[in-house]
């Protein structure tokens, strides 16, 4: 649902990130995945394939900071994003992007050694903003 967000509406992108409505980071995790989504208007949820997760934590300052900061980092990187998104998930041992724009969806795959810092990648500013978007919903009391 959240790769549909522009066509089902979701206000246009702050100047910030002109070009970025959205991102959805699919992880792999305990036999399924780990799904992050950071929208445009504050929408900001963690969740898992198995059942789970924390759903609207955008409401939290600090969550919100970290969910526009990650779509500021993801313009400044949108060139790395080329291949037109399908929706499907990761092969197994990457951790694929899929980055929202008003022009339709784009998507990258990173290696997971690269996702969780075994290993350098050219994404590096957009993983390190992921990670610490993760770490705010996961800090978040009550998120």
């Amino acid at each position: 649902m959240a790769l549909d967000a522009v066509s089902g509406g979701l206000p246009p992108p702050s100047p910030g990130h002109p070009d970025v409505s959205g991102a959805v980071v699919d992880v792999a995790a305990q036999g399924g995945f780990a799904t992050l989504t950071a929208l445009t208007d504050g929408t900001t949820s963690l969740y898992t394939s198995g059942g789970g997760g924390t759903i609207g934590a955008g409401s939290h300052a600090a969550v919100a900071q970290a969910t526009e900061n990650l779509l500021s980092v993801l313009q400044a990187h949108l060139d790395a994003f080329q291949r037109p998104d399908d929706g499907s998930l990761p092969e197994a041992g990457m951790v694929r992007f899929h980055v929202l724009t008003p022009s339709g969806t784009r998507f990258e795959d990173v290696p997971e050694d690269s996702f969780w810092g075994r290993a350098p990648h050219e994404l590096l500013p957009v993983i390190a903003a992921t990670q610490q978007l993760i770490t705010a919903v996961r800090e978040t009391p009550g998120a």
